[in-house]
C-alpha cells in the first residue's frame, strides 16, 4: 500500500489548526452547495453555472443561476432556477445554458408555477419568461441570427393531469410498465406535489403519466411572434468526447489498441497525424477537447473515480505537458463536462475530498489556480481532517480520511464504490463522513475495480472483498485502524458489495445498506412480458427464473444467508426498494440477528428531499458510533433509538465496545 503524493499537501493544509472551527454536522452536508455544467459565453470571456443549495428547513432545494468573469470579480445573479427536478435514479436533473450570440444574456428552461418553460436573462435587466406552452418544454435551440426559438414538447400538462386523476379514481391496469412496488398515488414530489410515474424501459428510470406521447417540435420568434422564412440552426458541437471536432474543421479521434488507447487528428484535407506522445496510449485517456483558436488538444486522463489528469498536447509534437489534475463529478454521457475550455484556461467547477464544490480558472499554460466563486467558503474553513490517497498494486485506489490528530488505532467505516469530489456522504451522500471523522471514526473510500469482462457478478463481489481485506490489513498492521471495529456500507452496488461482504466474512462490526437487493419479490414484480427486465437480469447478474435458476438466487440473494449473517445491519431504503428485502429483513429478524430497517416515502434510488437527507446521515452517525465505539448521542429525542439498539445487541455475539 502506498500513498500518492498529490492529495497529501492539499490535506495538511485543510488540517491546519483552527481554534474557532464549529465542528461538521450533518445538516452541513446536506446542505453543500453543488456547482452545475459550467458553459462559456460565445466570446469566451465569461462562464455561466447553476448553483444548487437543498434547504432542511424548507425540505427542498433552491436553484440559482449566475454568470462570473473569467478575469474575475463578483459574480452576477441570473436569476432562480425554479423548482428542482431529478432523473429516474435521483440524481438531481443538469442543463446547459444557451448563450446568446453577443454574449450579453442566456437562455435556460426552469419549472416554475407548475410549468417548464424558457427564460431569458439580458445584462442590465430582469430576468423573464420567455416561452410557455400547455406541454413541459423539453430542450430547446437558437437560431444562428438568435431571432428564432425551436423547441420541444411531450404530452400536455392537462393531459396528464386528467391521466392522473383517471388512473386513480379508475384504478390502474398492471402491465409491465406499473411500477407495482411505488404507491398506485404516485411515488414521487415534484415542485411540492406527488406525481405518478411509469417504467419505460427494462430499468428503473421513471417518467410521469403519458411518457410515450409524440414528441412536437415548435418555434417561435424571440419577439413571441410565428417566425417568418427558414431559420438556420447550427448543428451542437460536442466540447469534449471521443470524437471532437475543431472550429476550424480538424477532427480528433481516441480510438483503441487492446487495452491501450490511440490518438489522432484528421485534417480537413483528409491528412492524418498521429499522436506519439505516451499520454496518448494510456489506457486510463477518457476524453479529448480542442483548445479554442490553436492547435491544441486537451487530454483528460482518470486517475481514480473522478480525479483527472489534464494534458496539453500541441499537434505534431512528441510529447505533451500535464497542467492540472482535477476533482468532482464523474464524467458520464448524462451529465455536462465539469471544465470548460476556454482559449486560455479550463473553467471547473471542481471539488477535492476536503474541499467542497467552487468554481475555479485554471491557465491553460502554466496551471495555476484562481478561484472565481466559492457558495461552500464558510464550510470550507471548518474542516479540520487530513486525506490520504492511498493505492494498492497497480489498480485500487482510494482516500483515506482521518481526524487532523488521530491517536492510536481508529475504527474505521469503509465506503466501496466511487470516490468522486468532496467526501460528503459517498455514492448516494448516505454516509457522513466528515462528522465520523470528528468523532475519531476514519472513513476508507475505496474507488470500484473492474472484474475481467463476462464474468459473474459475484467475481465483482469476491475481488472487491478481496480488495477491501487487502486494505484493512495494511491499515491494521501500519497500526492506523483497529481490525476489530471496522464498519461497511453503501448505495447500489456499494450495497450489494456491503451484504456480499458481511455474509462472506465475519471481520465488520457494523453494517449499512441504502438500497433494495435481489430477490424472488424484486423478480416477480418487475418480470411482466413486454418489459425485458428478464434478459436484462440475464445479462446483469446472469440470472433466469427463481423457479428453474435456484441455485444462483441462492448464491446472490442476501436472504439464503440470513442466519449467518451476525454483522449488526442498518437499512435505510426508500419505499419502493424496501419491498425488495422484505423476506430478508424478517428473516433476519425471526433469526435473533441485529438488524434495522427505516422506510422513506416518496423517494427513488438516491434519496432527494433534504429532510431524509439528513435522518439517514444522522441515524448512520449513531449507527457506526455505538457499535464500533459504544458512544450515545445524549439528544433526548434518541431514548427510543438507543433502547431497540441495546436490545439488538444483547442477543449477538458481537459485544457493544465500551464507552
Amino acid at each position: 500500500m502506498v500513498m500518492l503524493a498529490g492529495l497529501a499537501a492539499a490535506a495538511a493544509a485543510a488540517a491546519a489548526p483552527d481554534r474557532a472551527r464549529i465542528p461538521i454536522a450533518t445538516r452541513d452536508l446536506v446542505e453543500v452547495a453543488e456547482i452545475g455544467a459550467p458553459t462559456l459565453s460565445p466570446d469566451g470571456k465569461r462562464v455561466a453555472y447553476r448553483v444548487s443549495r437543498p434547504s432542511v428547513e424548507d425540505n427542498r432545494t433552491v436553484l440559482a443561476w449566475y454568470v462570473s468573469d473569467l478575469a474575475g470579480g463578483r459574480p452576477i445573479p441570473v436569476g432562480s432556477g425554479g423548482a428542482a427536478q431529478y432523473e429516474g435514479s435521483g440524481g438531481l436533473a443538469e442543463q446547459v445554458p444557451k448563450w446568446d450570440p453577443d454574449s450579453r444574456g442566456l437562455r435556460f428552461r426552469a419549472l416554475v408555477d407548475g410549468a417548464v418553460g424558457i427564460w431569458h436573462w439580458r445584462e442590465g435587466e430582469a430576468t423573464e419568461r420567455e416561452v410557455v406552452d400547455d406541454a413541459d418544454i423539453l430542450d430547446f435551440a437558437l437560431s444562428a441570427d438568435a431571432k428564432v426559438l425551436r423547441y420541444s414538447i411531450g404530452a400536455p400538462r392537462a393531459a396528464i393531469a386528467v391521466a392522473e386523476r383517471r388512473a386513480y379514481a379508475d384504478g390502474v391496469v398492471v402491465d409491465e410498465h406499473l411500477d407495482i412496488m411505488q404507491p398506485v398515488a404516485g411515488g414521487a414530489i415534484e415542485d411540492g406535489r406527488r406525481i405518478m410515474q411509469q417504467l419505460p424501459t427494462e430499468w428503473f428510470e421513471r417518467e410521469r403519466l403519458l411518457w410515450d406521447a409524440p414528441r412536437q417540435q415548435r418555434t417561435v420568434g424571440s419577439d413571441g411572434k410565428p417566425p417568418a422564412g427558414n431559420a438556420h440552426f447550427s448543428p451542437s458541437r460536442l466540447e469534449q468526447g471521443k470524437k471532437v471536432v475543431s472550429q476550424a474543421g480538424d477532427t480528433a479521434d481516441m480510438g483503441a489498441d487492446g487495452d491501450r488507447k490511440r490518438v489522432t487528428v484528421t485534417r480537413p484535407d483528409g491528412r492524418v497525424i498521429a499522436c506519439g506522445a505516451p499520454i496518448c496510449r494510456s489506457p486510463r485517456l477518457a476524453a479529448l477537447g480542442w483548445r479554442p483558436g490553436a492547435d491544441t488538444l486537451l487530454l483528460f486522463e482518470r486517475e481514480g473515480s473522478a480525479r483527472e489528469a489534464v494534458w496539453v498536447w500541441r499537434v505534431g509534437a512528441s510529447r505533451a505537458h500535464h497542467i492540472a489534475t482535477t476533482d468532482g463529478a464523474q464524467r458520464a454521457s448524462y451529465r455536462a463536462p465539469r471544465c470548460a475550455i476556454a482559449a486560455s484556461a479550463l473553467v471547473c467547477a471542481e471539488s477535492r475530498p476536503l474541499q467542497p464544490p467552487r468554481l475555479v480558472r485554471i491557465d491553460l499554460d502554466q496551471g495555476k489556480r484562481r478561484t472565481l466563486t466559492d457558495p461552500n467558503a464558510g464550510l470550507q474553513r471548518r474542516i479540520s481532517a487530513s486525506a490520504e490517497v492511498l493505492q494498492w498494486g497497480d489498480d485500487v485506489t482510494g482516500i483515506l480520511l482521518r481526524p487532523a490528530r488521530a491517536n492510536g488505532p481508529l475504527p474505521l467505516v469503509i465506503q466501496y464504490y466511487h470516490c468522486a469530489g468532496f467526501l460528503k456522504g459517498g455514492v448516494g451522500d448516505e454516509i457522513p463522513m466528515l462528522p465520523l471523522v470528528g468523532h475519531g471514526v476514519a472513513i476508507l473510500c475505496m474507488d470500484r475495480t473492474r472484474s475481467p469482462k463476462g464474468g459473474p457478478i459475484e467475481a465483482g463481489y469476491a475481488l472487491a472483498l478481496t480488495d477491501i481485506e487487502r486494505a484493512i490489513d495494511g491499515l491494521a498492521a501500519s497500526g492506523t485502524v483497529d481490525p476489530a471495529r471496522i464498519g461497511i456500507g453503501g448505495l447500489s452496488f456499494g450495497s450489494e458489495v456491503a451484504l456480499w461482504a458481511i455474509r462472506k466474512s465475519k471481520r465488520f462490526a457494523a453494517a449499512t445498506s441504502s438500497s433494495g437487493q435481489i430477490s424472488d419479490i424484486y423478480y416477480w414484480a418487475n418480470a411482466l412480458p413486454g418489459r425485458g427486465f428478464p434478459e436484462m437480469l440475464k445479462r446483469y447478474w446472469q440470472l433466469g427464473d427463481p423457479d428453474a435458476d435456484a441455485a444462483r438466487w441462492a448464491l446472490l440473494a442476501p436472504a439464503a444467508d440470513a442466519a449467518r449473517i451476525d454483522t449488526p445491519l442498518l437499512m435505510q431504503l426508500p419505499e419502493s426498494e424496501a419491498r425488495y428485502v422484505i423476506e430478508f429483513h424478517t428473516r433476519l429478524k425471526r433469526a435473533g440477528k441485529p438488524a434495522e430497517m427505516i422506510l422513506f416515502a416518496d423517494e427513488p434510488h438516491i434519496k432527494t428531499q433534504p429532510v431524509h437527507k439528513r435522518a439517514v446521515y444522522e441515524r448512520n452517525l449513531d449507527w457506526y458510533r455505538f457499535w464500533l465505539k459504544g458512544e450515545e448521542d445524549p439528544d433526548p429525542a434518541k431514548r427510543e433509538q438507543y433502547a431497540r439498539w441495546h436490545q439488538l445487541s444483547a442477543g449477538q455475539s458481537l459485544p457493544v465496545p465500551a464507552p
